[in-house]
């Protein structure tokens, strides 16, 4: 079987998650050796549940000779599968420490290579205050023809879902169970939608259920895959302050809406704010903000992408290795720029991307062959 082939199958084994599942593909290096191995070495590369070692026996003896017809059987039920290295995985998501093995999707999977994606994010228990925010911010930002991504939870996220929906706008649910499971279950009509006019992924198995462990897994999923993340309401100890965190390690943009300084459901926000994260004041200037920035290098190879060029390939040269999160912060740009530039590096053959994100230059790799 081929390595991709190989990827689909283990990420589909009943019992292994999917945090377990990079943590061995970066021990063994391929799917293929990782496949190929007894049950001794892997038990010697990760530590793992005796009841996990066995799990992973009897699905690859019994089921290996179906391995090539599993994705075949996952299209048949609407669900795709994005699979690292393939030339449509979502680029920004390479970024990523551990980027998933396979994103399992349901919906339109053009909007992962969106030319803008905006998370936004909250507290389940949003104010009245909060809700209006998002739903403000949601909307703008669609009619400025951004494509807006959350985690479908109630509350903040499930606001600002319905009005990017509404305003007939781009729409990305990031789920912390499997891609055919709707949680919360009241969400019901919110995932129909989404199914039909947006988009629903997760890094999870298909019937896998909603699982406590797994929301901070998927946060980094939503933090990743945007070039900006908003901050609608969040309390000290929240899982929107845990995307704002992996965004700012990516050396993406985060802003934070202001709230009452006498509300506890905003003192996290408010720590951001202190931190350096940039204010929301007005929606509509916000997305003019935006719509001016990063989006622009995105998506036009023009002088001011080439102004860059020299720069990264300098930081590479000097730095070896860097993900394009980390060339952001050390070169102090836009991180749409840096992506744009090294686009334009990769294609021009100057620059390699890995598959752990990392890009490095060419000449680089020749001298050490």
């Amino acid at each position: 079987m081929d390595e991709r082939t190989l990827r689909i199958f283990w990420a589909l084994c009943p019992g292994l998650e999917a945090a377990t599942l990079r943590t061995f593909f970066s021990a063994f290096g391929t799917m293929k050796h990782f496949h190929a191995a007894d049950e001794t070495a892997w038990r010697q590369a990760v530590r793992v549940r005796p009841t996990t070692v066995e799990n992973m026996r009897r699905w690859r003896e019994q089921v290996e000779q179906k391995a090539p017809y599993l994705e075949a059987a996952l299209n048949k039920s609407g669900i795709a599968c994005l699979v690292l290295g393939d030339e449509h995985y979502p680029v920004p998501l390479l970024d990523l420490a551990s980027p998933p093995i396979v994103l399992f999707a349901r919906g339109d999977t053009s909007l992962l290579h969106d030319s803008y994606i905006v998370s936004m994010v909250g507290t389940r228990r949003a104010s009245s205050y909060g809700l209006e925010a998002a739903r403000w911010i949601s909307t703008s930002l669609s009619q400025a023809g951004m494509a807006i991504c959350s985690g479908m939870a109630l509350g903040i996220d499930q606001q600002v879902h319905q009005a990017a929906l509404a305003a007939d706008g781009r729409c990305i649910a990031i789920l912390g169970c499997g891609v055919d499971v709707c949680y919360p279950p009241s969400n019901r009509r919110l995932y129909t939608h989404l199914l039909t006019k947006g988009l629903v992924v997760s890094e999870y198995q298909p019937r896998s259920l909603a699982a406590k462990h797994r929301f901070p897994e998927r946060n980094r999923l939503i933090a990743g895959l945007a070039l900006a993340t908003v901050v609608i309401q969040a309390g000290e100890k929240s899982g929107a302050i845990i995307t704002a965190e992996s965004a700012l390690n990516l050396g993406r943009d985060v802003y934070v809406v202001p709230g009452p300084i006498t509300s506890k459901s905003f003192r996290g926000s408010h720590l951001l704010l202190n931190d350096g994260a940039a204010p929301v004041v007005d929606p509509d200037m916000f997305a003019r903000q935006l719509s001016n920035g990063p989006l622009v290098a995105r998506t036009s190879a023009g002088p001011e992408i080439a102004e860059h060029l020299q720069t990264l390939v300098r930081y590479l040269s000097e730095e070896g290795p860097l993900r394009a999160g980390e060339l952001a912060q050390i070169a102090s740009m836009p991180p749409g720029h840096v992506y744009a530039s090294l686009l334009e590096l990769e294609i021009g053959g100057i620059v390699e991307r890995h598959f752990d994100g990392c890009y490095q230059l060419k000449l680089a790799l020749e001298k050490k062959s």
